[in-house]
């Protein structure tokens, strides 16, 4: 037995203050899970993400494809012009 009923009193104290600072802790992390927590992107959302941004890169591929289909005509329209062009000064 504690011949010193003080001495108790005084660990029970520290017990307590310890007890408080780590409640305090526990409150701190709480809320930033909360935050964390709220600023999260669910799984489902972000496979919309992914899928509207495939679907996006997919109609900019195709875009692209179908641009570079259109050189050759333009090519075509270049060269008719520029015969015409010379056909119209060797004839003046």
């Amino acid at each position: 037995m504690n011949a010193n009923p003080y001495k108790d009193g005084e660990r029970l104290t520290k017990v307590e203050t310890r007890l408080e600072n780590i409640e305090v802790a526990v409150a701190r992390m709480e809320e930033k899970m909360d935050k964390w927590h709220g600023n999260y992107i669910s799984r489902v959302e972000m496979n919309e993400l992914l899928r509207s941004r495939d679907e996006r890169i997919e109609r900019i591929e195709q875009e692209r494809l179908a641009n570079k289909q259109l050189y050759p005509g333009w090519i075509n329209i270049l060269i008719a012009f520029a015969a015409l062009l010379v056909a119209w000064f060797h004839n003046k």
